[in-house]
C-alpha cells in the first residue's frame, strides 16, 4: 500500500507539473504573435527594452522558440517576411542576434543619414542629417553610421558644394563621441585607433576607399588598409570625370566587390575592387575646403549600368 501510495503521490505530482507547464507555453505561443505585430511598429531599440521588461519576453525556453526569447523570436519572424532582395543584402553573420538584424532590416529601409559627425565645424543643416556643412576649414567628417552595408548593391547620391571627398568606410563605432578636432581616415596619427576597430566582419584589406568629388584633387581614388603607405586607384574613365557637376553617384556592389562612380545617369568607372565585408559611406572636406555643405540620399537615377 505504502508503494502504490508513492506512485499515485508521484503520478499527481507529475500530473501537476504538467498542467502548469503546457499553459505556460501555450501561453507564449499565443502572445507571440501579439507581440509579433506590435514589434512591426517599434524600433530594434525598444524591442530591446521590451526584452529587458520582463522574465517572460527576454528569457529563453527551448520547448516554445528553438532557445529564442520572445522578443528575438519575434523580431525573427519580421525578418523572416522581409523581401528576397532584402534579405539577400542581409546575410547574417556569426553571433548575431535577431534583433540586430531587424536593427539593419529598418536602416535598410530607411533613408540615409549621417549618424556620426566627427570633427569640428561640421553640424547638421537646419537639423536635417542627411545634409551637412562645414563652417570653416577643418578635416571634418560625416559618416552614415547606422547605415553598415554587408552584401548586394547600395546606391547613393551626393550633392555637394565644396571640396569634399565621398566613399566608405568601416564602421567606427563611437568614434563622434571621441571630441576629435579634426577627422579624415587618411590622417596617419589615427591609424593604430583605426586598426583597432577591427572585427571578424572585416574582409580583405581594403578599409577606405575615397573619391574626391570637386577641388584641386577632383576625380582622383585613394584608398588604405591603415597598414602600409595609402595607395593611388588608377581607374579609367577620369579623364571623362564632369568636375564641374555637383551631383555624384555612387554604387557599392559588394556581390563583386567594387566601387563605381556615376555622373549624368552614366557610369564613369569602376573606382576599386576587391572590397569585402562591412561599410559605411563617408563624406570628408577635402583640402582646399573652406565651408561649405553636402547632402546624401539612397539611390541614383542611372540612364546606362
Amino acid at each position: 500500500m505504502e508503494n502504490d501510495g508513492m506512485e499515485c503521490y508521484h503520478g499527481a505530482a507529475k500530473r501537476q507539473r504538467v498542467s502548469t507547464v503546457e499553459p505556460s507555453v501555450l501561453t507564449r505561443l499565443a502572445n507571440i504573435d501579439v507581440l509579433g505585430h506590435l514589434a512591426t511598429f517599434l524600433e530594434a531599440g525598444e524591442l530591446c527594452q521590451v526584452r529587458a521588461t520582463c522574465k517572460a519576453l527576454g528569457s529563453s525556453d527551448e520547448s516554445a522558440f528553438d532557445g529564442l526569447s520572445m522578443a528575438e523570436e519575434a523580431a525573427r519572424r519580421i525578418f523572416e517576411s522581409a523581401s528576397d532582395e532584402e534579405k539577400a543584402m542581409l546575410p547574417r553573420q556569426d553571433g548575431e542576434g535577431w534583433i540586430e538584424l531587424y536593427h539593419h532590416l529598418l536602416m535598410l529601409r530607411a533613408r540615409l543619414t549621417f549618424d556620426q559627425l566627427v570633427g569640428r565645424n561640421i553640424e547638421y543643416q537646419e537639423g536635417d542629417k542627411a545634409a551637412v556643412q562645414w563652417t570653416d576649414f577643418s578635416f571634418s567628417s560625416a559618416i552614415c553610421g547606422n547605415h553598415i552595408m554587408r552584401a548586394g548593391k547600395h546606391w547613393a547620391t551626393f550633392v555637394s558644394h565644396v571640396f569634399l571627398s565621398v566613399g566608405v568606410i568601416r564602421p567606427l563605432p563611437g568614434w563622434d563621441q571621441r571630441g576629435l578636432d579634426s577627422f579624415n581616415p587618411l590622417q596617419r596619427q589615427f591609424r593604430e585607433d583605426l586598426r583597432r576597430e577591427r572585427t571578424s566582419r572585416w574582409e580583405w584589406d581594403v578599409h577606405f576607399c575615397q573619391f574626391y568629388h570637386n577641388g584641386q584633387f577632383a576625380g582622383q581614388c585613394w584608398y588604405s588598409n591603415w597598414e602600409g603607405t595609402d595607395r593611388r586607384s588608377i581607374w579609367e574613365g577620369i579623364d571623362n570625370f564632369d568636375k564641374d557637376n555637383d551631383t555624384l553617384g555612387m554604387l557599392l556592389d559588394l556581390d563583386s566587390g567594387r566601387l563605381s562612380v556615376y555622373r549624368n545617369g552614366q557610369r564613369v568607372g569602376i573606382l576599386k575592387n576587391e572590397l569585402a565585408g562591412v561599410y559605411c559611406w563617408i563624406a570628408c572636406l577635402s583640402i582646399g575646403g573652406i565651408g561649405g555643405s553636402a547632402s546624401i540620399m539612397r539611390g541614383y537615377d542611372v540612364i546606362d549600368v
